[in-house]
């Protein structure tokens, strides 16, 4: 193309702010990526009206390089659209317009065009064309140019093109404000991913491209629980994924306000506008699980047409007594320790009004308070707390995923992976990152599911025989569990001597014969050691290891091919079912040595070890913090499980505690700074969530057998006749809930035996613990 086939028309566009874009221009903060998104959402909006049909809708942002400056850097965003003709263009243009209706669009208002174009630089050049046109059309907008001319009028350049098929606008915005060259030239990676967050649902399921300087924006997916798991608490099952779709009568939408009203209104009851369209409201979308847990990363993504205008919203896990005018929302979920949260959503509500910025509804709106009614309910979600309040049990959608999942002990009860004896949720949040790399091993949710089934049944179990008890002869068990027949072993005469198994054939067995622990698996490096290893840990159980030499020993590791390695943990070897090693610990320090074999290192195996442990297995650290936290959830759950006992007879019991265990309760209560009134919670019971350890254990000492018997703890008492069995039953418990008071309320530096104890300690009394299906309240 060549300069002489440009030509300025004598057409011009007034582009004269409207003055509502002038009041509103100074107030409105646009993050950078906000600036993209608004031009984003106005090419989103084209294709969702008219997808092209000849090639994949795309929106495609080139952002400038960290060594421009920024009066010459540009920003680039092109699109393959329809186009615009040039009265589009004109209308498009001018400040405070808009073509789109106040429901069904993402780009909801007119001035979105203007505000982020003006935020990013001074002057924005639009060229757009349609499929057939024989020219671009083009208009430049310099901002400084017009404010020192106040004049408003700008030319319309005319392009021809080579191709009369081409279509689609390029938005080039130039001589960038400093601040934004700045953020966006060091941020294109941050950028990348907020644009797959917000635009996730339209790039997966609308199968939109969005490229950033060439790489394409990938969706965030949701890693989530699949729709066949439950958990099961008190006899009920409760789903870890929850459809959600909720119609309601179709009612008059105020196109230029957005004000609802009756299908009879005729003109709009805020504004008076005539221009009213009848539009259905629906509540969709699905609440779930996440496999992990994270401080910050949970809560619900609140949508309107297919973008995400709240990111992990944790709103409606608090609750706000209606009775109490200006009391604060008390926050519900999550209250475990530690205070991770797993409950996901995306929630579709494109009926609800969202503000200028796009980055909140208005929440002052019936809409928005139904929305809030339909998902959480009306009434707290701890069902105590309901009760007090004079609710019923809350049976809402995120009601249910929180009397399921609130709580996060280790295995398939709450759906939480583990290793045995504790949770491995750093563990499990590493297997995310590799879910959302797109590695295939991780995309459904079966390595999370394995590992939380290995926590309650942690060794590999061979096919149970007592099945085959009284069915059939012993040929038939045999058969049935593949194991030969002796008399078939014995060789005999002229029979070929068996071939030797090789190598290959036989760590085939053993991958055969043994089960993936997922809670050690994975990738393992260290500064100096050459590239990360992918390591998968196999344990076996009835079938013996034996190395390159056929000696048997307790673990096993062989590097495959490129950096895979494979290791094999014979469970069943005298080091660990008589001398009580640890298969894992075993079995990590098998990888120290292949690693330090690996690279001809000299350095202490022991030391390698530690070093592995700490950077790739962070979950198996026994520190006073760690084991106090999994400590004081596990007192919370006692105290849980005594409540109802002691409410029996609130005052009798209190009389058991003393005084300065009656103090501490006391304080503890006050410095929790609860608005409830310190006699109404001795009457009814509710101090025991607040006696110390000490405290449960004089109460269970004074009256066992109110507690022991399948009622808070399953240890028989009594059935026995002798005293003396008795009193070792009760000394049992006390001596466990001793270590896990000390754990939960003096975290002290401790030597290595003290934190085992702790641990074994913790994981006795969890056993202990008749299970309530429900956890504490508040």
């Amino acid at each position: 193309m060549v300069d002489e086939q440009v030509t300025i028309s004598d057409e011009s566009i007034d582009v004269t702010p409207h003055p509502r874009l002038l009041a509103v221009l100074g107030d409105i903060e646009f993050a950078p990526w906000q600036c993209l998104a608004e031009l984003i959402d106005n090419a989103f909006d084209d294709f969702l009206t008219a997808p092209p049909d000849d090639v994949t809708p795309t929106v495609a942002i080139t952002l400038p390089s960290r060594t421009s400056d920024h009066r010459d850097a540009q920003v680039w965003i092109n699109d393959n659209g329809r186009g615009m003709s040039r009265e589009h263009l004109n209308n498009a243009l001018s400040a405070g317009w808009s073509s789109n209706a106040r429901y069904g669009k993402l780009g909801l208002f007119g001035m979105g065009f203007n505000i982020a174009t003006a935020r990013l630089g001074n002057t924005t050049t639009i060229r757009t064309t349609r499929a057939g046109d024989p020219e671009w059309i083009t208009v430049t907008i310099d901002l400084r140019e017009m404010a020192s001319q106040d004049n408003f009028i700008v030319p319309v350049i005319h392009e021809p093109k080579d191709d009369p098929a081409e279509h689609g606008t390029h938005i080039i915005v130039s001589d960038l404000k400093q601040e934004q060259h700045d953020l966006l030239s060091r941020q294109q990676n941050k950028i990348r991913d907020l644009l797959g967050d917000v635009y996730s649902y339209l790039l997966r399921e609308r199968q939109f491209s969005l490229l950033v300087d060439g790489k394409a924006v990938q969706p965030l997916m949701p890693c989530i629980w699949g729709s066949d798991r439950f958990v099961v608490q008190r006899g009920e099952k409760y789903q870890a994924y929850v459809p959600i779709n909720k119609q309601m009568p179709p009612l008059m939408a105020c196109q230029s306000c957005g004000r609802w009203q009756d299908l009879a209104s005729r003109e709009c009851e805020e504004c008076g506008s005539s221009d009213l369209e009848e539009r259905e409201r629906r509540i969709t979308g699905w609440l779930g699980i996440q496999r992990y847990s994270h401080k910050s990363d949970f809560g619900i993504d609140f949508l309107r047409n297919g973008r995400k205008i709240l990111l992990r919203d944790v709103s409606l896990f608090s609750w706000e007594d209606p009775n109490e005018p200006g009391a604060r929302p008390e926050v519900e979920y999550p209250i475990e320790v530690p205070p991770e949260g797993r409950i996901v959503g995306e929630i579709h509500i494109d009926h609800v009004r969202v503000n200028y910025q796009k980055n909140a509804f208005e929440r002052n709106t019936i809409e928005w308070k139904h929305v809030v009614r339909t998902l959480r309910g009306e009434g707290p979600l701890r069902p105590n707390i309901a009760r007090a309040a004079g609710y019923s049990p809350n049976e809402s959608p995120i009601g249910r995923l929180f009397t399921g999942y609130r709580r996060m002990d280790p295995g398939l009860k709450c759906l939480v992976p583990g290793d045995g004896s504790h949770a491995i949720h750093e563990k499990a949040r590493e297997w995310a990152k590799l879910f959302r790399k797109g590695d295939p091993e991780y995309q459904d949710d079966h390595i999370w599911y394995e590992a939380a089934a290995q926590h309650d049944e942690p060794k590999v179990v061979v096919p149970d025989q007592a099945n085959d008890t009284d069915e059939g002869s012993d040929t038939d068990a045999r058969s049935r569990l593949d194991i030969p027949d002796p008399t078939d072993s014995q060789p005999q005469p002229g029979d070929p001597t068996p071939p030797r198994e090789t190598e290959d054939q036989k760590q085939d067995r053993y991958r055969d014969s043994g089960s993936v622990l997922h809670d050690i698996s994975g990738e393992y490096s260290l500064p100096g050691f050459g590239s990360s290893l992918k390591v998968t840990v196999y344990a076996l159980n009835g079938t013996e290891v034996a190395d390159t030499n056929g000696e048997r020993v307790p673990v096993y590791v062989q590097q495959q091919r490129g950096t895979d390695v494979d290791v094999f943990v014979d469970f069943d070897h005298a080091l660990f079912t008589e001398f009580g090693g640890d298969p894992r610990e075993y079995a990590v320090l098998g990888i120290a040595e292949h690693i330090r074999d690996r690279r001809g290192s000299h350095q202490n195996l022991a030391s390698i070890a530690a070093d592995l442990m700490a950077k790739c297995l962070p979950d198996l650290r026994l520190t006073p913090s760690a084991l106090g936290a999994r400590a004081h959830s596990l007192l919370d759950r006692v105290r849980l499980a005594m409540r109802p006992v002691i409410a029996g007879n609130s005052e009798g019991f209190w009389s058991y505690v003393v005084e300065t265990e009656q103090a501490a309760a006391e304080q503890r209560f006050a410095q929790e700074g609860l608005d409830g009134d310190w006699q109404q919670v001795r009457e009814s019971g509710d101090w025991i969530r607040y006696a110390s350890s000490a405290a449960l254990s004089r109460l269970i000492q004074q009256r066992p057998g109110e507690f022991l018997d399948a009622k808070v703890f399953r240890a028989s008492y009594s059935s026995f006749t002798d005293n003396h069995a008795r009193a070792l039953t009760v000394n049992r418990l006390i001596g466990y809930l001793n270590d896990v008071g000390q754990l939960a309320e003096h975290q002290t530096r401790r030597r290595p035996d003290e934190l085992n104890r702790g641990k074994l300690s913790c994981r006795l009394l969890g056993d202990e613990l008749v299970d309530t299906g429900d956890a504490p309240d508040d």
